[in-house]
């Protein structure tokens, strides 16, 4: 429990889902699969690895991938608990979301990944605040290469 449980952006895991054709979602939810078993650590279950979970989406034509999905936000409803936090979507939604986005053109598949999204991050919050994990330090990015320092925003610069 030393590491910090990183939140995730839906705004960056769509532009980045579209711009790399869908490589980027993999590595998202592998990511996120992993931290949801650090989260609910404790509570019997694990998350199966989203690579095995995505091969068998693709010989299932999708319908794994929303079973694996609906599995993750259940996990994660339940979880909320424990961490003092009262989470009103779970698989049901996400399902219902999913089934009606392929009906609907893929309407409603962004809506379920954003309700994951969000409850992932409620969560990671709390986690984060339970065990006293400090948030992290700006991280600065040294354009120059000597000790010209810009901070990410490109608003002052810092004397090291």
């Amino acid at each position: 429990m030393d590491a910090r449980i990183p939140k995730k952006s839906a705004f960056k895991f769509f532009l980045l889902s579209i711009i790399t054709l869908g490589i980027y979602a993999i590595v998202f939810w592998h990511k996120l699969g992993k931290n949801v078993n650090t989260l609910c650590e404790g509570d019997g279950k694990r998350t199966m690895k989203y690579g095995f979970a995505f091969f068998l989406s693709v010989i299932t034509v999708g319908i794994y991938g929303i079973i694996w999905k609906v599995k993750l936000a259940e996990r994660l409803k339940v979880n909320a608990e424990r961490y003092e936090l009262m989470i009103p979507e779970g698989g049901t939604e996400v399902a219902l979301f999913s089934t009606l986005g392929i009906i609907a053109l893929g309407a409603g598949i962004p809506i379920s990944s954003f309700i994951i999204i969000k409850n992932y991050n409620m969560i990671a919050e709390a986690y984060n605040a339970y065990n006293e994990l400090p948030e992290p330090e700006d991280e600065y990015i040294d354009l120059f290469g000597e000790n010209e320092v810009l901070d990410l925003d490109g608003t002052e610069e810092i004397e090291e």
